[in-house]
């Protein structure tokens, strides 16, 4: 008797344990958790401006939108309604002239770019894609408005943030599209985001860490074939969990570029409502300086 008492005490103290554990967990994982959009934050999951004078008068400029079955966070539908998405597409195409500056939406830092820029590209259909512009950046929003929100984009000709990229001839594009030639930093893909260092990154010479302000320039428009555009797809945290992610940050979600966000033309004297993201291209008759024009155009790491 005293011998089995000894063993309930014992199987008791253990799943007291494992219970205590588990809580604990729990209570950690919890504490993990990140902070959502914030309420003070303009978007279509909070609040719209209580002014719309200036705000989403370009929407003409948007092409195809995400794959709704990829956005987790927010409207699912965005982008032209009558330009169908392909399937795991998380991005929206702003529709512009190739070799036209690409402007920030908002104060961020760089943190990964993948150049796959190529002279032509073979597709399933037997079409010769040429050229075949994909140099890709990646961000992280300094703002807190929009805390560790991720902005990729893509189908860029070039990037005054590469200093040899189409510069040094071991960072220009390859006759035939192979998918990645050269990629460092962090980068965001459909279901996964990583560090990566992969080919000769010495020779883009990018300048990871740093920091361009809203309206600054940070690329060139590339295209595909006749189509020429800039990419973006935007990753925004919040609390709930992104059951799509497979690695990575399980807090961050892809949103629909054209519906999510509130857009504004920039100019240096713009006020902007919280939350509301500068157009990444010229408009309402802003200049940038003439040098910044030319494609191969490059900031210097004193810049910053």
């Amino acid at each position: 008797m005293k011998a089995r008492n000894i063993l309930l005490f014992v199987i008791a103290a253990f799943f007291s344990f494992v219970i205590v554990g588990y809580m604990s967990g729990l209570q950690e994982e919890s504490d993990d958790v990140p902070s959502g959009v914030p309420d003070t934050s303009a978007s279509a999951v909070t609040f719209s401006p209580s002014g719309m004078d200036g705000i989403n008068t370009h929407s003409h400029v948007f092409g195809t939108g995400a794959d709704p079955g990829m956005i987790t966070l927010g409207p699912k539908a965005g982008g032209q309604p009558d330009w169908p998405a392909y399937a795991t597409k998380t991005s929206m195409e702003f529709e512009l002239g190739h070799g036209e500056p690409v402007l920030a939406p908002i104060d961020m830092t760089l943190i990964g770019f993948d150049n796959r820029n190529a002279e032509y590209r073979d597709s399933k259909d037997d079409e010769t894609q040429v050229p075949y512009n994909d140099l890709e950046l990646c961000f992280e929003s300094e703002s807190s408005e929009w805390p560790n929100m991720v902005i990729c984009t893509y189908h860029l000709l070039s990037s005054p943030l590469l200093l040899g990229h189409n510069i040094n001839p071991d960072c220009s594009e390859i006759e035939e599209w192979q998918e990645t030639r050269q990629a460092k930093g962090h980068l965001y893909f459909e279901y996964e985001d990583y560090n990566i260092e992969q080919g000769d990154t010495d020779s883009c010479n990018a300048l990871l860490g740093y920091s361009v302000k809203r309206g600054e320039i940070i690329g060139y428009v590339g295209s595909v074939g006749n189509h020429s555009m800039a990419s973006f797809r935007f990753k925004v945290q919040h609390t709930t969990i992104n059951p799509t992610v497979q690695k990575g940050n399980i807090y961050l979600h892809w949103v629909q570029p054209g519906s999510f966000f509130f857009w504004k033309c920039y100019t240096p004297n713009t006020t902007y409502p919280k939350g509301v993201l500068a157009y990444p291209f010229i408009c309402e008759n802003y200049q940038l300086p003439t040098e910044q024009y030319n494609p191969n155009y490059k900031y210097t790491k004193t810049e910053n």
